[in-house]
């Protein structure tokens, strides 16, 4: 069964075409807040990599994103005018000792509070194995999920009663990876998410599972070692991620916001030893950048560069791929697997601000004579009239005025017609520039829509591998006798994967299987620009004990927040129509930050870009010197905003680590080192 696709729709009301811009402001002295972290001790300190380290760049990159302030299950705003769900706000840190530090905000003194909760053993690796950073995940609000950086993860039950925060760790787990995919040597994980479920009714003595998710590099197979002559991305590390689960015995599930009663607990005794179960596997080329389980717990949402496959889907031959314009395959020698589109796809297509390009596969010979095209307003006919022997082998194209996606100019369009070699190329203007096309035809017209090809060089490969199929002569050469196109995708990136964000989600389903890839968004135009600040409220008449974080994502020179929503329960359908695959995953424009991608393009050395749950501002971290904040008025459209910059080395040499909010406005800067941390009273 193939995903359901997603289309990322804009809600052109909540653009604001009076902005104008920012205007700039200070946040006052009084206002920020030095505290230490894990005194008396060094503080945070990141662990360097030696200079013979062997990492890809995406490792690399991962690294530099880690967040090193971690939020507990914190709660910033009432819901329905409950106030019940707001406890005390904590954050936590790992500093180098492996110990956790606990960071509490008290708004009567404004002073942030540090404290050391508890020892986690320090991992033993062989020199050259390389750890992860520690991280935690809030599980519920009376658990967390802290892992070494190694292969353990442990549960740890913390105990907030107004300025004192304790911690006991419970239960330990080790992940393994699928027997089919361990190694001789064992290879570090890094923890993406992890949540809390109460256990189903007929297993009430468990207490709760825990989900978690984790990824880890794998270079035994999948793909060739040998680097692609037609894509530098083929040479990429292959990452699995592994959504894994594991039982907390002991416990009583209750409903409410708090999710679970802890149970009483020795603090000398030993932590208890869990089993894990992998539940799945998955594998990319990328590290997700957003990753997060449903509250349902039906499955979670992955958002990165590349999509992904399981690893029991089967795999191709590493040194071939297919491709079907029509029913016969064609076979491009050397390629990897992966870099294909899609079998059986009708047509590739490309695009830029202002036109669209369409290449239809054809017989070699086909004359202009086959070809009636008639382009409309926001229709597009077509009929190739071939010979019923050649029709049996070609899969010829047929539109009757078919919808597209969006309206052209047709006196401007033209297709063309290379006989030599068969390929059909449609050159579409299109009416409103600078809008991006999710898909060639209209959504409700077009079920299974083709993706958009974004690299020029790939598309010029695909071009080539449709003359070499429609070729007669058995040893011909792409690119004989062919008219050059104009230039298309020519402001495309060269190389999407290193001068851009551009980011695609995936539904993944909490099963195993080959089909567990339910739902992918699809369209171009979508660059990552970050995700909202970590908030837990509860919605009773919802039945969510949480919500999945809004994301932020690039539509011109502005940022726009869409909420990510699944129906519990649904399922795809084999010809499943838009609607129902939102079922699965929908994306909701909830806000627009006017400009905001325009501003964060600038900031060359920005390491975290974070949001407020609420919508009011987004926060740009440099990696050692300013935090921007561009402030937002919620259901407002203004002509100018403010925006708000506060210099967080005060002239000395910092390296910013972690960005996290502790309460409604008040955000906390980690530095590592001595430095320890700022708080900003933004409110």
């Amino acid at each position: 069964m193939s995903a359901a696709k997603i289309p990322i729709r804009q809600n052109r009301t909540l653009f604001n075409s009076k902005f104008e811009g920012y205007k700039l402001s200070f946040l006052e002295e009084s206002r920020q807040h030095f505290v230490a972290v894990g005194a008396p001790g060094p503080g945070v300190v990141v662990p360097k990599l030696p200079a013979s380290a062997k990492l890809s760049y995406r490792q690399v990159q991962n690294r530099i994103r880690h967040n090193h302030l971690h939020p507990g299950w914190n709660s910033f705003k009432p819901v329905n005018g409950d106030t019940t769900n707001i406890k005390e706000p904590v954050l936590f840190v790992v500093d180098e000792d492996y110990v956790l530090i606990a960071l509490q905000f008290d708004k009567t003194t404004h002073l942030l509070r540090s404290k050391q909760l508890v020892q986690i053993p320090v991992p033993l690796v062989p020199d050259n194995v390389h750890l992860e950073f520690p991280t935690v995940k809030p599980l519920s609000p009376n658990y967390i999920l802290v892992s070494d950086g190694a292969f353990n993860l442990y549960v740890i039950r913390i105990q907030i009663a107004g300025a004192e925060c304790e911690a006991v760790i419970e239960a330990l787990t080790t992940f393994q990876p699928e027997e089919s995919l361990q190694t001789e040597l064992m290879t570090p994980c890094g923890l993406l998410e992890a949540k809390a479920f109460p256990a189903s009714s007929d297993e009430q003595e468990l207490g709760m599972e825990i989900k978690f998710i984790v990824h880890y590099p794998y270079k035994e197979g999948f793909y060739s070692a040998e680097p692609s002559p037609h894509r530098k991305s083929d040479a990429k590390t292959v990452f699995v991620v592994s959504l894994c689960s594991v039982h907390l015995r002991g416990l009583s599930s209750v409903s409410g916001s708090s999710g679970f009663t802890p149970m009483e607990v020795d603090s000398t005794s030993e932590p208890k030893l869990l089993f894990n179960t992998v539940i799945h596997s998955i594998r990319g080329t990328e590290i997700p950048f957003y990753c997060s389980l449903d509250p349902s717990g039906d499955g979670y949402v992955i958002g990165s560069n590349s999509t992904y496959k399981p690893t029991k889907e089967p795999v191709a031959d590493q040194t071939t791929r297919y491709l079907e314009p029509g029913s016969e395959a064609m076979e491009l020698d050397k390629t990897d697997v992966g870099a294909a589109p899609p079998s059986e796809a009708p047509y590739i297509w490309t695009q830029t601000d202002t036109d669209l390009t369409i290449c239809f596969g054809l017989p070699r010979g086909t004359t202009k004579h086959a070809i009636q095209c008639k382009f409309l307003l926001q229709g597009l006919e077509l009929q190739v009239n071939l010979s019923q022997s050649t029709e049996s082998m070609v899969r010829a194209p047929r539109l009757e005025n078919t919808p597209l996606f969006d309206q052209i100019q047709p006196d401007e369009c033209v297709w063309t017609l290379e006989a030599s070699t068969g390929i059909l190329t449609l050159n579409i203007e299109k009416k409103h520039s600078k809008t991006r096309w999710t898909q060639v035809f209209a959504e409700g017209v077009d079920t299974d829509p083709v993706e958009e090809t974004l690299d020029p060089s790939v598309f010029a490969e695909y071009r080539s591998a449709l003359e070499k199929y429609t070729s007669e002569e058995p040893n011909a050469a792409p690119g004989r006798d062919m008219t050059v196109l104009p230039s298309v995708a020519q402001d495309a990136q060269e190389d999407i994967d290193e001068e851009g964000e551009e980011i695609k989600f995936s539904w993944v389903q909490t099963e195993d299987g080959t089909d567990i890839i339910r739902a992918t968004t699809i369209g171009t135009g979508h660059d990552w620009i970050g995700q909202a600040f970590p908030s837990f409220e509860s919605h009773p008449s919802e039945n969510q004990p949480f919500r999945m974080p809004t994301v932020c994502l690039k539509h011109d020179v502005d940022g726009l927040v869409y909420s990510i929503q699944h129906k519990p329960g649904a399922t795809p359908q084999p010809m499943s129509t838009v609607q129902q695959g939102e079922d699965i995953m929908k994306f909701v424009h909830t806000d627009t930050f006017d400009a905001l991608a325009f501003v964060q393009a600038s900031k060359r050395e920005k390491r975290f870009v974070m949001h407020d749950p609420n919508g009011r501002f987004t926060a740009i971290v440099e990696s050692s010197r300013n935090v921007y904040i561009y402030w937002h008025t919620p259901g407002a459209k203004l002509k100018q905003e403010r925006q708000t910059v506060v210099d967080v080395s005060k002239g000395k040499q910092v390296d910013i680590i972690g960005c996290q909010l502790i309460g409604d406005g008040i955000l906390v800067i980690l530095m590592e080192g001595k430095h320890g941390a700022l708080v900003l009273e933004l409110d």
